[in-house]
C-alpha cells in the first residue's frame, strides 16, 4: 500500500508504506519530511509532518520590546521597533507555518509608531525653545552693538545722542537711530552720508531710505515687523536720559549708569528713521515695553549692558530704572 504524501509547498508523491515513520525529502523543494503511518491518511490526503517544531519570530519579540521602550520616550527605539516588526512579518510569511508571532510583530509596529509620535511631540517644543534661544541671543547681540555705538557717540560728542536730530527751530527731523549710524560700521556710515539731515524722515529723499534699515535694528523674534520698522526705542519723558530731546551727559545720570535704562524693546514698532519713540507714561503705566520673546523683554542700561526684564516686573521698580536721578539705587535682582 502506498502512502500519499503532500508537502507544504504543494508537491505530492507516493512512497511505500514500509517507509512510514522514516524521513524523506520533497522532490520539489527539498524540505525534509516525516512519512506518516499508513493508518493516518484521511481520504488519501496526508501532509508530510515537518520534524522542526514551529517557533516564535525573534524579530517579532524584539519589535515588541523596542516598542515598549519607545513609549518611555527613548528616541532611538521607535524606528527600530517598526523595522524589526516588518522583519518579523517577513519571517512569518516565509516560514510556511514554522514561524509564529504575527500579533507580536504587529503590536511592535504599532507601539513603535506611537513611540515615534510621542517622541516627535516632545521634541517639537524643545526644538522651538532652542530656536527662540538662538533668536534671543541674536537680539542681545544687536542691542549690545547699538549700546556700543551710543557710547562711541558719547566719547566723541560728550553726550548721548538726543532722541532726535532737530532743525534750527528744535523741530525733530530724524531719529537717534540715524544719528548713531556712523558708529555702527562702514556700511551704516555710508548709509548715514546719504541722508539729508536738514529734512524730516518722511521727506521724498529720506523716505526712500526707510527700507534700507540695518539688520541690527530688527529683532529676529519679531516676525511681524513691517519693512523699515524697529521695536528698539528710547523712553522719552521727564527725568529720563532723553528729557525733552536734549542730549544728556553721562554726569547727569546720578543714579549710576548700571541703574538707569538707556533704551528698550517696545511692543509698538516705529519707522526706524522717524523721531518717534516710547513716551514715559506709556512705558510705565500702559506696559509699552515688551517683545516677542516669551516671558519678558530686553533693556539696555546706560553702561551698555543688556538685561532681560520679566513681564511681571514691578512698575515702580521699572519707573525708577527709567529715571536718571531718582536718588534710589535699585537692587540688582529687583527686575532681572
Amino acid at each position: 500500500m502506498a502512502i500519499l504524501v503532500i508537502c507544504r509547498c504543494g508537491q505530492q508523491f507516493h512512497t511505500p508504506d514500509e517507509n512510514a515513520g522514516r524521513r524523506a525529502n520533497c522532490p520539489e523543494c527539498g524540505r525534509e519530511l516525516v512519512i506518516p503511518k499508513a493508518t493516518e491518511p484521511l481520504e488519501g490526503d496526508v501532509l508530510g509532518l515537518d520534524p522542526i517544531a514551529s517557533v516564535v519570530s525573534g524579530n517579532a519579540i524584539t519589535s515588541v520590546c523596542l516598542g515598549l521602550l519607545s513609549l518611555g520616550c527613548l528616541v532611538l527605539a521607535g524606528l527600530p521597533a517598526i523595522v524589526f516588526g516588518w522583519l518579523g512579518l517577513r519571517d512569518i510569511t516565509q516560514g510556511h507555518g514554522r514561524v509564529r508571532g504575527t500579533w507580536l510583530a504587529v503590536t511592535g509596529i504599532v507601539l513603535g509608531v506611537v513611540g515615534c509620535l510621542l517622541t516627535i511631540a516632545l521634541l517639537i517644543p524643545a526644538f522651538h525653545a532652542a530656536r527662540e534661544g538662538a533668536r534671543r541671543a541674536e537680539c542681545t547681540h544687536n542691542l549690545k552693538q547699538i549700546g556700543l555705538a551710543m557710547h562711541n557717540f558719547l566719547s566723541q560728542h560728550g553726550t548721548f545722542p538726543g532722541a532726535a536730530i532737530v532743525d534750527k527751530k528744535g523741530r525733530p527731523l530724524l531719529s537717534w537711530r540715524v544719528a548713531i549710524l556712523p558708529y555702527l560700521g562702514k556700511e551704516e556710515a555710508a548709509l548715514f552720508s546719504r541722508f539729508h539731515l536738514n529734512e524730516p524722515w518722511d521727506s521724498p529723499h529720506n523716505s526712500a531710505l526707510l527700507h534700507e534699515i540695518p539688520s541690527v535694528y530688527r529683532c529676529p523674534s519679531h516676525f511681524k515687523l513691517p519693512s523699515g520698522y524697529t521695536n528698539y526705542e528710547v523712553v522719552v519723558g521727564p527725568k529720563t536720559i532723553f528729557t525733552g530731546g536734549k542730549p544728556v551727559a553721562i554726569q547727569a545720570i546720578t543714579d549710576g549708569t548700571s541703574n538707569t535704562i538707556l533704551f528698550v524693546e517696545a511692543r509698538r514698532p516705529v519707522p526706524w528713521t522717524s523721531p518717534e519713540d516710547l513716551p514715559l507714561d506709556m512705558g510705565v503705566m500702559n506696559s509699552g515695553m515688551g517683545s516677542e520673546h516669551p516671558g519678558g523683554f530686553h533693556v539696555v542700561l546706560a553702561d551698555g549692558s543688556v538685561k532681560f526684564v520679566s513681564d511681571v516686573v514691578s512698575q515702580s521698580v521699572l519707573a525708577k530704572l527709567l529715571t536718571k536721578d531718582s536718588g534710589e539705587v535699585i537692587p540688582w535682582n529687583a527686575a532681572w
